[in-house]
């Protein structure tokens, strides 16, 4: 088959983009052919498709495109539109495979898609389509206000970044891709947990028809020795949803001797001169590679998930799962699909450092028994529910039944 891809970004910025790449990879090892469609960034790997890209947009930072610009752009981009019309001629694909688009790409490259007649298939990797903020957050508590397509909450609560002209154009795509009918052309759309799938559905996400795929990840032939294990590791995006101020505050608390955080985003400056203040031992890596992220949590006596807003099925995980690490991680969205409690991991409540501190101690304190019984249901999940055979096995059928 030929699928085009399509994803704001083409580097490992965080997990949806990795499974992208991961996924582009393993169609083509299927023999498929794939066309990618992103945004040009100076981090992008390399790619023969990057001649149809469009043209850059920040929405912060030193290289963040003017404000007006930026948020018109969000709401409808005629670039995106652009590229995929051409992108498309040439390629001419059986199947459009749409991940994380909004803010960026924004939804019209599906209405182009769709006026051009192509299938299209949107991979949901986040909350966009039902709340303007993308993480039902409104001030670090979870919040589904805009369910029913009430999303002028999301302008009077701020819950863009807290800024007015960021939300304002937020809403203002919720509400142009509502007017138009986007998300009801979409011709199939996948979730990777079944918690993500039921609350946009409850929420009024007008889909013809949703599956739920759990995301996949390879699973290595050997593990790391035990000896090389030590502290604590965190790997994501550092923004508030994740709840890495609340790790550091739990680490802190629990005395941990090392926490490594690979990963970068909005709220990097405050959580380092939080950690520098408070003279804890953490090292900030910033976005590494699949190779260096493996090494980081190979490392590690335990990866931490301590987000405070409904995780999907976080790839990072699974790694971890994958490398027979423990995770903890907090009782939220699909980390309990994930992790069966007990089972393969451990769940803590979102946002209570104090109790997070006091399962840190509990597992950095584990026998190697008990770390190896955790860790081989863990690898086992991986093997049956997470394999990247069975994954574009299911991946297929669906683009087939289009």
């Amino acid at each position: 088959m030929r699928i085009l891809l399509v994803n704001s970004f083409y580097y490992r910025r965080g997990g949806d983009s990795a499974h992208v790449l991961d996924l582009e990879r393993l169609l083509t090892g299927r023999g498929h052919d794939v066309a990618v469609l992103s945004m040009h960034h100076p981090k992008n790997a390399v790619s023969p498709w990057s001649r149809y890209w469009v043209p850059r947009v920040e929405f912060r930072g030193a290289d963040s495109t003017p404000a007006v610009v930026a948020a018109l752009r969000s709401v409808h981009s005629r670039e995106a539109a652009k590229a995929l019309a051409h992108i498309a001629a040439d390629f001419a694909p059986d199947v459009v495979h749409v991940h994380a688009v909004h803010h960026h790409l924004s939804t019209s490259v599906v209405a182009e898609a769709k006026k051009r007649g192509f299938p299209v298939v949107w991979t949901l990797h986040e909350y966009r389509t039902v709340c303007p903020a993308a993480d039902l957050l409104r001030r670090g508590r979870i919040c589904e206000e805009c369910a029913g397509g009430r999303f002028w909450h999301g302008l009077l609560y701020r819950c863009k970044s807290e800024s007015a002209v960021k939300s304002a154009a937020a809403v203002l795509e919720s509400y142009w891709s509502r007017w138009r009918g986007v998300h009801a052309l979409v011709d199939c759309y996948i979730s990777p947990s079944d918690f993500l799938a039921q609350t946009v559905m409850r929420m009024g996400l007008p889909a013809r028809r949703i599956e739920v795929l759990p995301n996949f990840c390879e699973l290595p032939e050997s593990l790391p020795r035990a000896r090389r294990r030590r502290g604590v590791a965190y790997v994501g995006r550092l923004s508030p949803e994740k709840g890495v101020d609340v790790l550091l505050r739990a680490c802190a608390a629990a005395g941990v001797d090392s926490l490594e955080v690979v990963g970068d985003g909005p709220a990097a400056g405050a959580l380092k001169a939080h950690a520098h203040a408070a003279g804890m031992p953490v090292s900030f890596a910033g976005w590494l590679d699949k190779a260096a992220v493996w090494e980081t949590i190979s490392r590690a006596q335990v990866l931490c998930v301590p987000s405070v807003w409904y995780e999907n099925c976080p790839i990072v995980a699974l790694e971890a799962m994958a490398l027979g690490t423990p995770v903890l991680a907090t009782d939220l969205g699909g980390l309990p699909e994930l992790l069966d409690h007990g089972r393969a991991g451990i769940l803590t409540p979102p946002g209570d450092a104090a109790v997070l501190a006091s399962a840190l101690r509990r597992v950095l304190a584990m026998s190697d028994a008990d770390v190896g019984s955790l860790t081989s249901a863990a690898r086992q999940r991986v093997a049956t529910r997470h394999a990247p055979a069975s994954f574009v096995a299911a991946l297929e059928r669906i683009y087939e039944s289009l």
